[in-house]
């Protein structure tokens, strides 16, 4: 879809002295994150043109005379001293603090004061100012001084800087095979940003489970027996420097990883437990209320359905009723979803069965309504955070689509970058989570393509096992190449889901599917690092409401059968029907009947035959039915493969394959059926297989 960026004037300063920041705006009734915001923003933009003119016919002048008394605050008289900006929370080690001269003068000499420390600034004009200045973790009050000629001494009114970042040391843990020896070297680590405090303590730990770490030794280098090479084996390095400040990093023996192409970026290894992963997309209040309580009452059920991961809609704080994806903080869990222990609980319980827990992660743009855009749209260029968003030449935000309540973030800002960094590290560190799945890559691709390669790699050295997933096209090989490990099943538009036209029509999906799977293929990094689905967020009215029962269960076999990560979406092994952004009540659940049968043998197939997640395909001509669609699954042992046939038709149908070699050969013998457990037999002839499919049929047949 095409990008509209906003139009209009960019807000003029004002000559009276700034007020505080305003309160954020009433309750947003905004549930889809497509739909457009109110009229309102543009009103503001006609009201800053009215102002604009208002203050041309005046002619700019805020100047009156002024009887100089100095030294004195510049608030006591109307030639005064004035920093640009408010009070502002900063995401860097140092700022730079500009001010100027209300009034008639100029400025001779001026300071600026950090906590007290004087910093000389540069006068850049008669009466504006500028100095960059550090700054130390927490709370730094600013103020400036300056004489003036005629006032003499003058100060302005404070005020305070709030870094949010903690000055910590960084862990970097290295593994390698020396002979029979690992070698864990801990060389890399680095001291505190700002007082470069030195490093006293290493302490390596193996950990044994999420929960269990068993200390195996101290000092930068350790050389260990090596384990076997298909053992799995994790490591923890703990520093501390010699004030007492500590952090913590992680590392995998080699051999624990999946080999990794050539063309990969060195943090898009796939972890191991990957392979076998069935992704289950929840939206805590539709499980019931309170939400994460009730997402954590329903960990049983999804245990015994098989899923290995479950990926939580967006769960940080938003306008009232928002379906997740407008932020206004990052940093907590919304209160009407529950609490951080519910939240801490449910990732517990659900790592006990060992089940993985990914954020839906909104790193692209803020809502319209997060404090960073409110100070920026009220202070305009004099605030902090004016250039923490994305701006067109006129200088107002940006945004995609007609998200006019999502402006863009502007990750050419190294504040941004660092602000996102540390939202990211902050969730895997204090809940332990497994991944992201991040909202909008596409977008900050656009913006800043190098951005993703660093953070990956930096989340990746607190936890090389994280599984990072990309919303974009699978069929763009940039995102496995900057450090993501998969990416949607989307066509080369932006959004376009792989198989929208698949089932647009009852006749002809076989061959429709067919040509989705071949374009992926021929132009993914890695095909099975695709996230395949047939309902998701954005896809509407569910699979089962458009395409009825019978589809949906040849569907769901296509789903759970193909190269790739299978997505499940809230209750479709339920055959629930409802819209995602309808609400965020409770969806009515049908009772467990043979739709979810279906998908937990499914599931439990994938999980169990290795043939259905290696990355092999080859499809299998099914004669001159069209609605029938066979392929082979396979790794690189030809005698352990599994044939997947699917009848994508209400009517039955007669159909011989032709089984392929080298894969006829060991079909020979007889096949079975994995799901009914029925014989097949092949042709020692031609290596033919003669089928009568019932309407809706699915079989996968393996070796007897």
């Amino acid at each position: 879809m095409p990008r509209r960026p906003f139009i209009g004037l960019t807000t003029s300063v004002p000559c009276t002295p700034p007020s505080p920041p305003i309160a954020w705006l009433g309750a947003s009734a905004v549930v889809r994150r497509q739909r457009a915001c109110s009229p309102a923003r543009r009103l503001r933009s006609l009201a800053r043109l009215a102002g604009t003119a208002a203050l041309l016919a005046a002619g700019l002048s805020c100047e009156s005379a002024a009887t100089p008394v100095a030294p004195r605050p510049s608030g006591a008289a109307q030639t005064r001293l004035e920093l640009h900006g408010g009070d502002a929370e900063v995401w860097a080690w140092s700022a730079r603090i500009e001010g100027a001269l209300a009034g008639p003068g100029a400025l001779e000499d001026c300071v600026v004061q950090v906590d007290g420390e004087a910093i000389p600034a540069a006068i850049e004009h008669p009466q504006r100012f500028s100095a960059d200045v550090p700054l130390r973790e927490g709370e730094n009050e600013i103020a400036a001084r300056c004489r003036e000629a005629s006032s003499g001494e003058l100060e302005s009114p404070p005020v305070t800087y709030d870094v949010k970042l903690r000055d910590a040391p960084r862990a970097r843990a290295r593994a390698a095979r020396s002979g029979d020896s690992l070698v864990l070297d801990a060389a890399g680590s680095e001291p505190s940003e700002r007082s470069r405090a030195e490093l006293v303590d290493f302490t390596w730990f193996r950990r044994r489970d999420r929960a269990k770490a068993e200390r195996i030794g101290q000092g930068p280098r350790l050389e260990l027996p090596a384990p076997h090479a298909r053992d799995r084996a994790l490591y923890e390095l703990q520093v501390r420097d010699e004030r007492g400040r500590t952090d913590a990093a992680r590392v995998a023996t080699p051999d624990a990883q999946v080999a990794t192409p050539p063309d990969a970026s060195p943090g898009a290894s796939a972890r191991a437990w990957i392979d076998d992963a069935i992704v289950y997309g929840v939206v805590p209040p539709f499980f019931g209320d309170p939400p994460l309580r009730s997402v954590r009452a329903a960990l049983p059920a999804l245990e015994e359905l098989g899923v290995t991961a479950i990926w939580l809609s967006p769960l940080f704080g938003t306008p009232p009723g928002d379906f997740g994806y407008a932020v206004t903080d990052y940093f907590a869990v919304r209160p009407d979803y529950g609490t951080e222990r519910d939240l801490r609980e449910l990732v517990d319980e659900a790592h006990r069965r060992d089940i993985r827990v990914l954020l839906d992660l909104v790193p692209n743009h803020t809502s319209a309504e997060h404090p960073y855009f409110q100070q920026a749209e009220q202070r305009s260029g004099r605030s902090h955070t004016f250039a923490f968003y994305d701006r067109d030449p006129g200088g107002e935000p940006t945004h995609y689509f007609d998200w006019e309540h999502l402006p863009n973030l502007n990750y050419d800002n190294a504040e941004v970058e660092r602000w996102m960094l540390e939202v990211s590290l902050h969730w895997v560190r204090r809940f332990q989570i497994d991944g992201y799945r991040i909202d909008a890559a596409w977008g900050i691709k656009d913006r800043r393509s190098a951005l993703w390669s660093a953070w990956a790699e930096e989340l990746r050295r607190v936890n090389p096992e994280l599984l990072l997933i990309a919303e974009a096209s699978a069929r763009d090989p940039y995102y496995l190449q900057h450090g993501f490990d998969a990416a949607y099943d989307w066509t080369e538009e932006l959004g376009r889901w792989a198989w929208a036209d698949v089932f647009s029509a009852p006749r002809g999906i076989a061959a429709r599917l067919g040509a989705a799977l071949s374009a992926t293929a021929a132009r993914a990094a890695r095909p099975e690092r695709t996230l395949r689905f047939i309902n998701n967020n954005d896809t509407g009215a569910r699979f089962i409401t458009r395409h009825g029962p019978g589809l949906t269960r040849v569907a769901a076999a296509a789903l759970l059968t193909l190269p790739g990560i299978p997505g499940v979406y809230s209750f479709d092994e339920l055959g629930a029907e409802y819209e995602p952004y309808g609400g965020l009540d409770p969806v009515p659940r049908p009772a467990r009947g043979p739709l979810a049968r279906h998908y937990e043998r499914l599931i439990r197939l994938r999980r169990s035959t290795a043939a259905l997640r290696a990355p092999g395909l080859l499809t299998v001509h099914a004669g001159h039915d069209d609605e029938v669609f066979a392929y082979i699954r396979h790794g690189d042992d030809a005698s352990r493969f599994a044939l997947v046939v699917l009848n994508f038709s209400d009517r039955t149908a007669a159909t011989r394959l032709a089984v392929p070699e080298p894969f006829a050969a060991h079909a020979r013998g007889g096949l079975r059926d994995a799901l009914s457990g029925a014989a097949a037999r092949v042709s020692a002839r031609d290596g033919s297989l003669a089928l009568d499919l019932a309407p809706w049929d699915v079989r996968v047949l393996v070796p007897r």
